[in-house]
């Protein structure tokens, strides 16, 4: 889908999300602690930035949570990774709040946050491999000259 459909997509679901809003008088964002009536277009516009956001952090907490590697001897690493998986169950559970109010167009920008953050994530992994292949390549390379 090229980046002009999408976004024509994104401006219809958004106009749709406007003219119901407009024929209810507002729409209710639930966010456990706190509650948010969007009304106008800077509201659903900061409203989506923030769920989009959520998503991407939910996904790089995620793999920072994979990042931290158990080693033997030093079992320290567990309260880091504990305190990580914390702050990721928070946020999880603010963008299941989030879809329960069952509108459609919520449920998209939250899938779509999450899938941005995958495809950072998944950016950031190929990064590190590719990393690691040169240095294994220099290593290599620098022990069967000598």
């Amino acid at each position: 889908m090229s980046s002009a459909k999408l976004l024509s997509a994104f401006q219809e679901a958004h106009g749709h999300l406007v003219a119901r809003a407009a024929s209810e008088k507002s729409v209710y964002l639930g966010l456990v602690f706190k509650s948010y009536t969007l009304r106008t277009t800077s509201q659903f516009a900061l409203g989506y930035f923030f769920l989009i956001v959520l998503g991407i952090a939910e996904r790089l907490i995620s793999f920072g949570i994979d990042s931290i590697r158990d080693k033997p001897g030093q079992p320290w690493r567990i309260f880091p990774r504990a305190c990580l998986y914390y702050v990721v169950t928070m946020i999880r559970y603010v963008l299941m709040i989030a879809i329960m109010y069952v509108y459609v167009e919520m449920f998209l920008i939250i899938c779509l946050g999450l899938a941005l953050g995958q495809i950072l994530v998944e950016a950031i992994r190929y990064f590190l491999m590719m990393r690691r292949l040169k240095r294994a390549k220099l290593d290599d390379g620098g022990s069967s000259s000598s």
